[in-house]
């Protein structure tokens, strides 16, 4: 894993603080940061899971946002170039933006498969708690027919 290797991970770590402190040596070898929160161990993973289900809620913007500026005449690049200068900078934005405009989408760097056993994560986390994520099932649909469809492997 090249990130773990150059030290850039962001360690997302639950559990007590006296035991995170005893691995926090481990950490700074492999991660940039390490981020606490909270006491228990599931804490952690369920910031993971929302993390991936907000990058999967941005890819589909992208997607419909680019469908939608090539219908119009519109340099799909440009407009990404546009709103990852201005409006939407970051790594998610900017890099998903371009594979998008350029529909690359193998090899892929996390696949459709994945994203919609992350999604599922996320949509039954916050079930358990009792809480809605309405724009989650309408990507539930996206990616059962991206997946029904063949592209479980591609980005």
């Amino acid at each position: 894993m090249p990130v773990a290797e150059a030290g850039q991970l962001s360690i997302l770590a639950g559990g007590p603080d006296d035991l995170i402190d005893q691995v926090q040596p481990i950490f700074d070898v492999i991660g940039s940061r390490t981020w606490r929160l909270g006491d228990l161990p599931e804490q952690a993973n369920a910031v993971k899971v929302l993390g991936n289900y907000m990058v999967a809620c941005v890819i589909r913007s992208l997607g419909e946002t680019v469908g939608v500026a090539e219908r119009a005449g519109i340099d799909a690049a440009g407009v990404i170039d546009l709103l990852t200068a201005t409006l939407f900078p970051g790594a998610v934005y900017a890099s998903y933006g371009q594979l998008i405009a350029q529909r690359r989408y193998r090899p892929a760097g996390f696949t459709t498969s994945l994203g919609r056993k992350d999604l599922h994560l996320a949509l039954d986390a916050a079930d358990g708690l009792g809480v809605r994520l309405p724009f989650g099932e309408v990507l539930r649909t996206v990616f059962a027919d991206a997946v029904a469809e063949g592209r479980g492997n591609d980005d």
